[in-house]
């Protein structure tokens, strides 16, 4: 099925898009465009108790479950901030306010610059024209692509798919069939709540998923769409497209897709309307044959909330999205069970001209407190405190990957850095606070870098290193 779905994204996004693209290559700016500054923050801290708890609980094997308990840490008291301002962007990740990883990007008229701590030695560079270029080079490339698709062709093709879907949408309303309202008291559903109205609803599931086979059956052995379909995927390197293999799919025996029918109870006056504002709906469905497969619906609509329930019976399971508006803000909550396992989590937003606030807590089981707790905060405003040329760093343009001769000495010089500078930059940043935590990982990424340059793998090598110039102001 996820190639079926991937083709129809597929076909959708070609017969509405394609033309589209052909008509505004041209119109792209990809400079010059100056944006509003805004801040992202964000927190996270987990119980790392209770999280232990939960491990042993869950049958993990003890040595995993022992190294878990000792990185839990890492997840208390961390943050990360984004700040878009001055035409750049600063990144710094902390734990317990102890900063682990920084990156600072930023553009000008000249060039885009680059530094992070993970390559501490580099200040990467590269020039506006560069970038224009290459930009303009591949809205070319994407234009050219699209000049040779026959758009007479792909014409057709929707109409195909549009005749093709509203015959379908036709079928399945003789397949889905409401019986009589019937008028009584039915008070026992909800604690507290009388329904006055039970409707039957037979569905023909089989008929459905057969008219769904003749829809893509007809849909992709038509010459028309096949030729649309054909020479879109040849604009896409790789891509293959094999309607048998999709309609094999579907070939599905019909016993093992169960009828079903179901019954759904309303408040309603005597013109068969809503009796008021506050609305309970429930709807039960349950297999024609089996009473495995059924599932409770329950929906409560009022003026400024939303409260729905689905329960499956037979596999002890149940979601609850609960949503109120409230002022400036809504709050939320998404419960969850399955068996013996219960997970809610509560969530609180508060909305206003400058930004918005987002927190939240996940509970498991009957814990009184959460097992973590998030916020998300957006601030429309921003102010960086950093450069990306702050530093003594040596400027590394990025022009030399383009260049197949000297592409492998960019590559190697990066990767050097990174493993014998940047990584260590890191993991002494985690040591400051958790020194135990950090040796663990310390050892960890030692382990995997001795694999890396001893397992058959080349260790990156600098013929020559990039000469070293002024570090630009940016």
């Amino acid at each position: 099925m996820k190639k079926l779905i991937a083709l129809l994204l597929a076909m959708m996004m070609a017969f509405s898009c394609v033309s589209a693209l052909a008509e505004s290559a041209e119109e792209q700016q990809p400079f010059g465009i100056t944006l509003p500054s805004f801040t992202v923050t964000c927190d996270l801290d987990v119980d790392a108790e209770q999280a232990t708890a939960l491990l042993s609980t869950a049958g993990v094997p003890e040595e995993y479950a022992g190294m878990a308990q000792m990185l839990l840490p890492l997840l208390s008291g961390l943050s990360g901030k984004l700040v878009f301002a001055d035409n750049g962007i600063e990144y710094d990740l902390k734990l317990q306010e102890q900063e682990i990883l920084s990156l600072v990007a930023e553009a000008n008229e000249e060039n885009f610059a680059l530094s992070t701590n993970l390559l501490p030695s580099y200040l990467l560079t590269i020039q506006q024209a560069t970038l224009q270029k290459l930009i303009e080079d591949f809205m070319k490339q994407a234009q050219e692509n699209t000049m040779q698709v026959d758009m007479d062709l792909i014409q057709k093709a929707a109409e195909k798919l549009t005749g093709y879907a509203m015959e379908m949408a036709g079928t399945f309303e003789s397949l889905i069939s409401f019986g009589e309202p019937v008028k009584g008291e039915y008070a026992d559903l909800i604690k507290g709540v009388v329904f006055n109205t039970e409707m039957t609803v037979d569905v023909d599931v089989n008929g459905i998923f057969e008219s769904l086979k003749q829809f893509f059956t007809k849909l992709l052995t038509d010459e028309d769409v096949k030729a649309a379909i054909d020479s879109i995927v040849t604009m896409i390197p790789g891509a293959s497209f094999d309607p048998a293999e999709i309609l094999g799919e579907m070939d599905v025996p019909a016993e093992e897709i169960p009828d079903i029918a179901g019954l759904v109870y309303t408040i309603t006056d005597d013109e068969g309307n809503k009796a008021a504002a506050d609305t309970y709906v429930i709807i039960s469905v349950m297999g024609k044959e089996s009473d495995e497969v059924s599932t409770n619906t329950y929906v409560y609509v009022a003026e400024k909330s939303v409260d729905v329930l689905v329960e499956v019976p037979a596999e002890n399971t149940s979601v609850e999205i609960y949503v109120e508006e409230v002022e400036n803000g809504f709050v939320a909550n998404i419960a969850a069970s399955a068996d013996d396992t219960d997970v809610e989590l509560a969530l609180t937003a508060s909305m206003a001209d400058t930004g918005v606030n987002i927190e939240g807590g996940l509970y498991i089981n009957d814990a009184e407190t959460p097992l973590a707790v998030f916020s998300l905060a957006i601030e429309m405003t921003g102010e960086r405190t950093k450069n990306a040329a702050d530093g003594d760093k040596t400027v590394l343009p990025l022009e030399g990957l383009l260049d197949e001769q000297n592409a492998p000495n960019v590559i190697g010089a990066l990767m050097m850095d990174a493993m014998t500078n940047g990584l260590s930059t890191v993991l002494n940043n985690i040591k400051t606070v958790l020194p135990v935590q950090g040796a663990m990982l310390e050892q960890f990424v030692s382990q995997l870098l001795s694999q890396f340059m001893g397992g058959g793998a080349e260790a990156p090598v600098v013929e020559e290193a990039p000469a070293v110039e002024e570090a630009p102001a940016v």
